[in-house]
């Protein structure tokens, strides 16, 4: 599979966003998967002036729509993010969208909003409510996980465990002390605790760190942007993943009667 990962340096400025997501996304148009990072079509300035209502569209707006056109006429899956319309009128989610070539359309929602370092995401966002899902809807089972969710290792597991062999994290990952040596180390844990290839598509810029990357199931990183605002392919050989999960079988050693990563309540803090 040929992937391609864009990292893009989104702005309040949405139409200006939009504009920069279709350039970006020409110069992707020979790869079988385009991914964009978090905050793609908007990116907050948590100053209280955010108006993510007016930002936000649902699934059948026009940005996807005409997203969705393009994924047919190159045959082309892509993955979006966007501030999806809620329906009950409250603040949008902040969310994942998978596209393929024969217009399939499937969401992830962001379980884990970032009320940290000072940010408060949940200030413009609303937290998703559901599991994470596979996406396969033609090809090799991936899943899709935004930014913060990467802190958590629970909801790569369950991806793992459900089949995906390929986990993406789209990003706005806010730059400062110590935080790429966080995102590459997170990436790379990932990977090799669950024998999966990992992608971080990242936006870049001055608030965030940038440095988009293509991580082995062995914790190898195989392609790495810097801080431009960009485009990096990389052709992933699946069969990796059997030969890392045969060496390394993290998923099949699982102690499962002492622990299970579903068994909510064994790991409650006292």
């Amino acid at each position: 599979m040929k992937v391609a990962v864009v990292q893009m340096e989104s702005s309040t400025d949405r139409e200006k966003n939009i504009e920069a997501s279709y350039r970006l996304l020409e110069k992707a148009k020979n790869s079988d998967l385009v991914v964009f990072p978090e905050y793609q079509i908007y990116a907050p300035a948590f100053d209280g002036k955010d108006d993510m209502k007016t930002i936000s569209e649902p699934l059948d707006g026009k940005f996807v729509k005409s997203i969705t056109e393009i994924a047919r006429s190159e045959s082309q899956k892509i993955i979006l993010n966007i501030p999806e319309r809620n329906q009950y009128n409250l603040k949008p989610f902040n969310t994942a969208i998978y596209i393929d070539e024969l217009g399939l359309i499937l969401k992830y929602r962001k379980l884990h909003l970032f009320d940290a370092f000072g940010f408060r995401e949940s200030s413009v966002f609303e937290k998703g409510d559901a599991r994470p899902a596979i996406f396969n809807g033609s090809g090799d089972p991936l899943g899709v996980l935004i930014c913060y969710d990467l802190r958590f290792p629970e909801p790569a597991r369950m991806l793992a465990l459900d089949g995906a062999k390929l986990i993406i994290y789209q990003a706005g990952w806010f730059a400062g002390e110590r935080k790429y040596d966080q995102w590459k180390t997170l990436l790379k844990a990932r990977a090799m605790e669950n024998g999966v290839f990992v992608i971080g598509a990242a936006q870049t810029g001055h608030r965030f760190t940038g440095h988009s990357m293509v991580i082995s199931p062995y914790g190898d990183v195989l392609a790495e942007m810097g801080t431009d605002e960009g485009v990096i392919t990389f052709d992933i050989d699946f069969s990796l993943v059997e030969k890392y999960r045969e060496e390394v079988p993290v998923l099949k050693h699982r102690r499962t009667d002492v622990y299970d990563v579903l068994d909510v309540d064994a790991f409650k803090l006292i």
